[in-house]
């Protein structure tokens, strides 16, 4: 179970899904809109993915990286988040291709995922906080206020990362896309260790043919909800104390 203490009484989303599903750009704006804390946990595999793939790790050196490494999500002037490692910024170097890959692998990891789970569950501090990944409603906030599982069809998510990375100017494939989203569904959703799975309180939001912004409209409407509840059940808890 989750630490209690490190979640206090803070509310916490929980909102997972599949690579491309929006998960990313839902969950900021709903951050930016509410004030809340954010973390792309996948971003923390990405870092560390990243460094792998920099510095060479062998898979004994990952776990003791993994503990050592100086990340950090930081929300910047205009409520935009950025990920840096120490000093240096490295957003659009997490976004490559070839790092997701590296970090689907060693996320498949038992050892790398525990060294990682405590700075998912304190990040934060005692403030109201939004989570996305692909564990947190079942692994790293099993008691989360709510849980939201975020979806699209694999066609329309291997779309919309060909639209991103032509945005971007690369050149991409379909094919090649869809097929690297299918393996890695595949490989999400069949490890052993925390696999890429609803949980069984989630709130299903299927994206596949809602734009970004009615995507948001209609997870900013459950936060909201869950967030005038919590309020509530606190003064409520007060009055009977008195």
């Amino acid at each position: 179970m989750t630490d209690r203490v490190a979640k206090g009484n803070r509310v916490v989303i929980a909102v997972d899904g599949p690579a491309g599903a929006g998960k990313g750009a839902v969950c900021r704006a709903v951050a930016r809109e509410l004030g809340l804390a954010y973390l792309e946990t996948g971003a923390i595999y990405r870092a560390l993915g990243l460094l792998t793939v920099r510095e060479a790790l062998a898979d004994a050196q990952i776990v003791a990286r993994a503990t050592s490494m100086p990340f950090a999500y930081r929300a910047q002037d205009g409520g935009n988040f950025r990920a840096w490692l120490a000093d240096e910024d490295v957003t659009e170097a997490l976004r490559a291709e070839t790092i997701g890959q590296a970090a689907s692998r060693i996320a498949a990891m038992p050892a790398v995922r525990q060294a990682l789970l405590s700075f998912q569950r304190l990040y934060g501090g005692q403030s109201h906080l939004i989570l996305d990944g692909r564990d947190v409603g079942t692994i790293v906030w099993p008691d989360a206020d709510l849980k939201i599982f975020l979806t699209a069809s694999l066609q329309e998510r291997a779309s919309r990362r060909v639209r991103e990375l032509q945005g971007m100017g690369k050149n991409a494939s379909f094919s090649e896309v869809y097929a690297a989203m299918a393996e890695r569904d595949h490989r999400d959703a069949g490890r052993s260790t925390a696999p890429l799975q609803a949980a069984e309180d989630a709130v299903l939001v299927d994206t596949t043919t809602l734009t970004l912004e009615e995507s948001i409209k209609q997870v900013l409407h459950l936060v909201k909800n869950t967030l005038n509840q919590a309020e509530f059940t606190c003064r409520e808890s007060l009055a009977g104390s008195r």
